[in-house]
């Protein structure tokens, strides 16, 4: 047996091992979309994912789909975080969803970053930061009971500042 059938003998059992290896990871993976980010939002996203806690609410960090500096998940069903993501339309005064009056949406202030809360149908919970440069939304699946908010408004609001414009009161 020659040198090269040995390897390619060898060669291929390895290959189907490192692809099979690689789909078994991939099932774990969550889809979430990531928004495109330049400039001063995305050397923030990347600071505020690179912060990110490993264990959320005792939820593992999962890897994602898009693998994007914007984007991170924990659990199952999973917590995302989006980093980049448009200004919260209930906030916006131009958005059919403009919530002045606070009857489809709630702000709270937790550790130092104001974030305004709006209830999805059928359950859940989409929280995004409202006076941060860069605005960071998470999605809370109705599974859970306990706000992940307190464990990432460090990372958040570290690496995110404020921005004098963003103008919302958070209480």
């Amino acid at each position: 047996m020659s040198t090269s059938s040995a390897a390619r003998r060898f060669a291929l059992p390895a290959v189907l091992g490192c692809a099979l290896s690689l789909a078994a990871c991939g099932s774990d993976s969550v889809s979430v979309p990531a928004p495109s980010v330049s400039g001063v939002a995305a050397r923030q996203c990347a600071a505020v994912k690179a912060a990110l806690p490993g264990t959320l609410n005792g939820l593992k960090r999962r890897p994602t789909t898009p693998d994007a500096a914007t984007v991170a998940a924990w659990g199952d069903p999973a917590i995302t975080l989006r980093c980049g993501v448009p200004q919260p339309g209930v906030v916006n005064p131009a958005s059919p969803e403009y919530d002045p009056t606070g009857q489809k949406s709630q702000g709270m202030e937790v550790n130092g970053v104001c974030w305004v809360a709006v209830p999805q149908k059928g359950g859940g919970m989409v929280l995004t930061t409202v006076k941060q440069h860069t605005y960071v939304e998470v999605t809370v699946p109705s599974t859970y009971k306990e706000s992940p908010l307190a464990a990432l408004a460090a990372p958040v609001g570290r690496n995110d500042p404020q921005d004098p414009e963003h103008r919302f009161e958070c209480s």
